[in-house]
């Protein structure tokens, strides 16, 4: 019964209840004021049957490209796992870097398309590999803008973010056109980050971040009109964003993470929510009328 819910209105009401003629009037606009305020309460509480609850029994699928050379390595099915954990999506399609195509993920329509980490340097990417990892960086701007897909790229997945939007890769402490040995120099183990720009991928974070590293390869520069939203001193470009699309590379691994280490998984938890929030507020929002929509507008959509 909704009157007893409120707790100390019960025995004020049993006492109009009592009364006679106006009291009686009383009683009634008290009793639907309790309705009401019981009716509200439900609504903003969340409190509802389960029977009420929308369950998504075949959610739209999202995408795990593998960059390395033979498609999905162990880094890459790591980060698969704790991505599906994480967003209670199984619905995912594994990608070699070599076989997609425009068509495939647009028919897909993913929810969103994480780049994998990869321990092959770049320029070691010759012949067969080399030409295919070339197409797929051609790819990548035309997912951006035509099918307005969040994407998210971790370590090698960053790095091919920056190259595919004409950003510059090389080895830590060298030159861009190096192909160095790569035992020289390596970031590796855990690693404190500094904000540089707030944004929604940050929620809940400090100014001060700390993920594992373990690479060879960074980015030397952005691409043009890239945000840098995080830095470190050993390999400055740590997180990245597009300008204005939920695109984002993250240098690190912040699938590597532990409950005394917990930043990773909360910079992941961040870019599920905002791929989702991106989806339906803007993406989806207007099938018709599809527009380039400045970045700052989904941050109100981000809690």
């Amino acid at each position: 019964m909704v009157l007893h819910s409120f707790g100390l209105w019960e025995p004020i009401m049993l006492f109009f209840h009592s009364c006679g003629g106006q009291s009686r009037i009383v009683y009634t606009l008290i009793a639907a004021m309790c309705v009401l305020l019981s009716s509200l309460n439900i609504a903003f509480s969340g409190s509802f049957a389960e029977s009420e609850i929308k369950r998504v029994d075949n959610p739209r699928p999202w995408i795990m490209v593998g960059l390395s050379p033979d498609g999905c390595s162990g880094g890459c099915r790591r980060l698969r796992s704790v991505i599906c954990e994480m967003s209670g999506n199984k619905n995912v399609v594994t990608l070699d870097f070599k076989t997609a195509t425009f068509e495939m993920i647009s028919d897909l329509d993913p929810e969103f398309i994480v780049l994998s980490p990869q321990g092959t340097p770049w320029c070691r990417y010759t012949g067969p590999n080399g030409v295919a990892l070339q197409n797929f960086l051609w790819l990548i701007p035309q997912i951006a803008e035509a099918i307005d897909v969040p994407i998210l790229g971790i370590c090698g997945g960053h790095q091919a973010i920056a190259l595919a939007f004409g950003g510059k890769v090389g080895p830590i402490r060298a030159g861009m056109d190096d192909c160095m040995p790569y035992s020289r120099e390596r970031q590796s183990g855990v690693t404190q980050l500094s904000q540089d720009t707030h944004d929604p991928i940050f929620v809940g974070l400090d100014d001060k971040i700390r993920i594992v590293e373990s690479h060879y390869d960074e980015v030397k520069e952005l691409p043009p009109g890239f945000v840098l939203l995080a830095s470190e001193k050993t390999s400055r470009n740590q997180i990245i964003r597009h300008p204005y699309k939920p695109i984002y590379g993250i240098q690190g691994h912040p699938e590597s993470f532990l409950g005394s280490r917990p930043d990773g998984g909360a910079l992941l938890r961040n870019f599920i929510h905002i791929a989702e929030s991106y989806n339906k507020n803007i993406r989806y929002s207007s099938k018709e009328k599809r527009i380039n929509v400045s970045f700052n507008k989904l941050t109100k959509f981000v809690k």
